[in-house]
């Protein structure tokens, strides 16, 4: 009887019919005869509640069988699995398994519990274990939490056929310790992954990499992107950067009507000026007066003189230590406007050292200051990222070396249209200096077609050509629309109109 019983409740519960298939358990339980047959049923019991999601029930059974068979090894299991979230209790019961069965499998279970309890210290403890290399990713996920990330890495690389998860917390590490080989090796494997945490990661470095186009791409694989504010902050940003301003402007107010954080509606506000909605950028930032500061700066800039705007934005440093967005706006402004000593304070205010931007911005600031050497050494560590390649460009034109400026450009056939103003200013400046000025100012008209935040640098290269050719008015006429632009350059133009 009891063995068909035994066979009816297993083929009802493989079925899902669980409600029958304990019925059935509670007649077997009737009709035990011995301990053991009494604490296995307990168990099925246990287990087809559990199975049933009825927790309680299923807990009041396997704490029934623990106390007659205190080490039964399915029921500890089982209540490790329906304790769920009271991690210490899970460690004592998971200590208790492996100290029962010594199974490195069991010792996988309880290292991981260790983890989740923040008890990484104790499964440190088990690395000259023989189950080491059993439970290698424990081990190196309480290295990683301990900050251990040379640990992580040798824990790690001694392993063959790394699973996904083990590949992602090499990855990194390998980024946190800047080794770079291991990262992009790490990287490649990790490459065609659809998974959304290995998804966001390499976001993340593409976006410090300043490869923005990229993480735009990769953002095409996440499924549920509206819910991970930080990605889509992100990814606004890269829209940002590379002019895609109704994706910016779409991201970014999905992201304020969820947050509504002021540094979202700060960026939203950037999207806006890109896109010449300058009511609509005021508007975003009016109830936050520090960035309202920064867009009402940026929307008069040709209007206000450096000191004014030193002055000004060294009242708003409170918001740049936490707002990496705004910091690297106003140090951009600082630098267009020659305001060198305050683009040096702002680039020592801590910040996420591996976001190359801010090294951009850093030898940009040394040419400004005519550090050139320097300048030239910070580009060498660079010299393979595609996004300095401008600036190697920006530094070989203020040493006037213009014939490897030539070379340069003519071995970057593809820069893309947004850098291509500067191109033209490079051009132009080329045929300056072999005395080519007709044919130097048409190239730099050309690139005033495309310009954007570089028309100083272009109408006073054109003041300078005109003076060559002796037309002195167009020169004047030059330097009067570069004075518009940078109002720190009226006393030349006051000067050179005196001259005529």
């Amino acid at each position: 009887m009891i063995k068909n019983l035994l066979q009816e409740m297993f083929l009802l519960k493989e079925k899902g019919y669980y409600k029958q298939a304990i019925e059935i358990l509670y007649k077997m339980l009737e009709a035990a005869e011995s301990k053991e047959d009494t604490a296995e049923i307990i168990y099925e019991l246990a287990e087809t509640y559990f199975f049933s999601g009825n927790i309680e029930r299923s807990i009041h059974y396997i704490d029934k069988l623990l106390d007659i068979a205190p080490n039964h090894i399915d029921a500890i299991k089982l209540k490790i699995k329906l304790l769920d979230k009271n991690n210490i209790q899970r460690v004592d019961l998971a200590r208790k398994l492996y100290t029962l069965t010594n199974k490195p499998e069991d010792l996988k279970i309880y290292l991981a519990l260790l983890n989740k309890a923040k008890m990484y210290k104790d499964t440190i403890a088990y690395i000259n274990t023989s189950a080491k290399d059993y439970c290698y990713q424990e081990i190196a996920e309480a290295y990683y939490a301990m900050g251990q990330y040379e640990n992580v890495k040798n824990t790690l690389c001694n392993q063959n056929n790394l699973n996904e998860y083990c590949e992602l917390l090499l990855a990194k590490v390998c980024y946190a310790i800047n080794d770079e080989d291991s990262l992009k090796l790490a990287e490649h494997k990790l490459a065609k992954s659809n998974t959304p945490e290995v998804i966001k990661f390499i976001m993340r470095v593409e976006f410090d990499l300043m490869n923005y186009g990229k993480v735009i791409t990769l953002a095409d694989k996440l499924e549920n992107l509206y819910n991970n504010p930080d990605i889509l902050y992100l990814l606004g940003i890269s829209c940002l950067y590379t002019k895609h301003n109704f994706n910016a402007k779409k991201y970014f107010n999905i992201l304020c009507e969820k947050t509504n954080e002021p540094k979202h509606k700060f960026a939203l506000a950037l999207s806006y000026i890109q896109s010449n909605q300058t009511t609509l950028a005021i508007e975003s930032v009016t109830n936050s007066p520090a960035y309202l500061k920064i867009i009402t700066l940026l929307l008069n800039e040709k209007a206000i003189s450096k000191n004014i705007l030193i002055k000004e934005f060294l009242t708003t440093f409170d918001i740049f230590s936490h707002d990496e967005l705004a910091l690297l706006t106003v140090i951009d402004i600082s630098l267009r406007r020659k305001a060198l000593d305050l683009a040096d304070d702002l680039l020592k205010i801590s910040h996420n050292r591996k976001n190359l931007r801010y090294k951009y911005y850093e030898i940009k600031l040394l040419i400004a200051q005519e550090k050139y050497k320097e300048a030239e050494e910070y580009l060498e560590q660079y010299k393979s990222n595609e996004n300095f390649i401008l600036l190697y460009a920006e530094l070989l034109n203020a040493q006037n070396n213009f014939s490897t400026l030539e070379s340069l450009l003519d071995s970057k056939k593809s820069f893309e249209k947004n850098e291509f103003e500067q191109c033209c200013y490079y051009y132009a400046r080329i045929l300056e200096s072999k005395g080519d000025y007709e044919r130097a100012i048409d190239i730099a008209q050309k690139g005033l077609d495309f310009v954007n935040n570089y028309s100083e640098i272009y109408y006073l290269l054109l003041y300078s050509l005109y003076k060559h050719l002796g037309e002195k008015l167009k020169a004047i006429d030059c330097l009067e629309k570069a004075a518009n632009a940078n109002p720190d350059l009226r006393p030349k133009l006051i000067t050179e109109e005196a001259s005529l």
